[in-house]
């Protein structure tokens, strides 16, 4: 069994986390000290503010049906709790705003997976950590691990009171947490009993302090823009007297000021900031990098750390101290772990600017890699496979929809076994030379990829083993990082053409434009997986199990969220008579012939 993580090594792997939700199940764990099938379970309307610690935030742990049946405390509608536990402002910023970015319901569960699934999610984040750092990582670390984790930093570098982290963890006994718990000397007791020394770490309740404005500015949904909020925020603590975002310039050589706080760009333009500096060598390596005193910084401490989300390095965001300290490791840490946020946080306001942009950059992109799954089995089989679709199944697995023309399904099938990060194939329809099928794609996908650093792909194909991607980025977005970060993952991945395009008013039907912006993410998901997996099909091409299954979720969830897919979709069409909400017992107008 894998102990605790040290420090470095758990920062290691919730920075390897791919996902914004793979980092929650980590830090779920790690930081909450919540066990695999609790994680499951929590939900938005669970974590609240304490009343008696401002700024702290509590989560309340839902039962299990296996422990529900004793006198356990209850939520105030009933619903018995396990316990609550505290969760770190950061941690709760973060859920927060993943709350809001993928439409939760208050019901809805953070994590709306498996136990098992959680357990695979950890188990693949530290086989990436350990591929990317030197991390003491491998694929036996578990949610069990992370408990342990969460255990030592309370008891051993924290010194919080065992009673306080056994009730938080929900330990059945002190005696768990003894092998954590060194024997005390007679000093040591005496600093205990009377209390005449401080335990916590000053280091790390510095990093909290000084770096949480910025987190705190990330989840506020009124705020600016995300690179102009955090740096906003960070000043608001004294420890910094300067923050700003800088992006790569076209060529490479120098940096451009997207935002600043407490400076002026053209100040920063003067210190000779776009010539370069270690902001650039983060945004180049992927990792944070410091200085103890330059013209840029004017001759102050300071550190940058890149703002990335998935491979695509957005730019870096630097804070410059307001004293000649220089930045501790707790606040690099938690300043790598802000920028983090902030990649995320663009790519998603990406996402936005492509849904309501007049003009866009549309890019197609070729690859014969035969990493690419289109490109192996086309050659593979000599066929052409059209994608039709893609659904999220979680944050970090899509299924897709084909369409193959000149290849028999049990053929198809044969690729996919031997396929890396391909799998699950389902065949929704057969025809005289070709069928119609879907797959499960966890890698190995230029589509995915694409998606990932905030595309919407507008066409995809393959012939003879090589794949043609189009794609619309929002009007103005520098392709360059974008192209890099593919090719990392598809050695001869090829930008084949670039050009600014108006979006036609009818490239959209109007019924899709009236109800776009009524689904969430999770009911478009289910809504267009029932589409393309002929759940509408008479007779079905799957059924809603089958459909439920390929999705990853249960049978009842899928129907939730089609069931309100479903209502948004007759709302748009019934427009008049969807501007109030309908609820039981309430009647419609009829019309004259009803």
């Amino acid at each position: 069994m894998v102990d605790g993580l040290d420090a470095d090594t758990y920062d290691a792997l919730v920075t390897a986390a791919e996902t914004y939700r793979a980092a929650l199940v980590v830090r779920l764990a790690g930081e909450a000290g919540l066990r695999t099938e609790e994680i499951t379970r929590v939900a938005p309307r669970h974590l609240r503010g304490a009343e008696s610690v401002a700024g702290a935030r509590l989560l309340a742990v839902p039962a299990g049906d296996d422990e529900s049946a004793g006198g356990e405390p209850r939520l105030s509608d009933g619903e018995p709790v396990d316990r609550e536990t505290v969760v770190p402002a950061s941690l709760a910023a973060d859920l927060d705003r993943y709350a809001t970015s993928e439409g939760l319901d208050e019901d809805d569960p953070y994590v709306d997976v498996s136990p098992r699934r959680v357990q695979m999610i950890v188990s693949e984040t530290a086989a990436r950590a350990a591929g990317l750092t030197d991390a003491a990582l491998d694929e036996r670390v578990t949610p069990s691990a992370l408990r342990k984790t969460f255990a030592r930093r309370q008891l051993v570098d924290r010194g919080v009171d065992p009673r306080a982290v056994r009730d938080a963890g929900g330990w059945e006994s002190l005696g768990t947490l003894d092998p954590y718990l060194d024997p005390l000397d007679g000093e040591a007791l005496a600093a205990a009993i009377a209390g005449d020394e401080g335990t916590a770490d000053p280091s790390a309740e510095r990093a909290t302090r000084t770096v949480l404005p910025g987190f705190e500015a990330l989840a506020d949904p009124g705020s600016a823009a995300p690179p102009a909020a955090v740096a906003s925020g960070l000043i608001e603590a004294d420890r910094w007297a300067e923050a700003w975002v800088v992006r790569r310039a076209v060529g490479g050589e120098r940096a451009d000021v997207a935002t600043a706080a407490g400076v002026d760009r053209e100040t920063l333009a003067d210190r000779g900031v776009t010539a370069g500096g270690p902001w650039l060598d983060a945004i180049t390596d992927g990792a944070p990098a410091a200085t103890d005193g330059r013209q840029g910084t004017a001759g102050r401490p300071a550190v940058a750390v890149p703002a990335a989300y998935e491979g695509v390095v957005h730019g870096a965001l630097c804070v410059v101290a307001a004293d000649g300290d220089p930045v501790g490791e707790p606040e690099r840490r938690a300043l790598a772990a802000l920028g983090g946020c902030l990649g995320r946080a663009i790519t998603a306001d990406r996402w936005r600017e492509l849904l309501h942009s007049d003009a866009v950059t549309e890019v197609e992109f070729h690859t014969t890699d035969e990493r690419a799954f289109l490109a192996r089995a086309s050659e593979r089989l000599g066929c052409r496979i059209e994608l039709a679709s893609t659904v999220d199944v979680d944050d970090d697995v899509s299924r897709a929809y084909l369409s193959v023309d000149g290849a028999r399904p049990q053929d198809v099938a044969a690729v996919v076994e031997s396929a890396p990060g391909v799998s699950d194939f389902r065949v929704i329809e057969t025809g005289e030379d070709g069928c119609s099928a879907s797959v499960r794609l966890a890698d190995g996908s230029l589509v995915r990829a694409l998606i990932d650093h905030g595309a919407t792909v507008r066409d995809a194909s393959a012939a003879d083993g090589r794949v043609r991607v189009v794609a619309d980025f929002p009007e103005g977005t520098n392709v360059r990082p974008v192209a890099d970060g593919l090719r990392d993952r598809f050695a001869d991945v090829r930008l084949a053409s670039k050009e600014s395009v108006a979006r036609s008013p009818r490239t959209e039907s109007s019924l899709r434009d009236g109800v776009a912006d009524r689904f969430t993410d999770r009911q478009w998901a289910a809504l267009s997986a029932a589409y393309h997996g002929g759940y509408f099909d008479w007779p079905r091409g799957s059924t809603a199990e089958e459909v439920a299954d390929a999705m990853g979720v249960s049978s009842p969830t899928f129907h939730n969220h089609l069931r309100k897919a479903q209502r948004a979709l007759l709302d748009g069409v019934f427009e008049d008579d969807a501007d109030r909400p309908i609820r039981d017992g309430d009647e419609r107008a009829t019309s004259p012939g009803g």
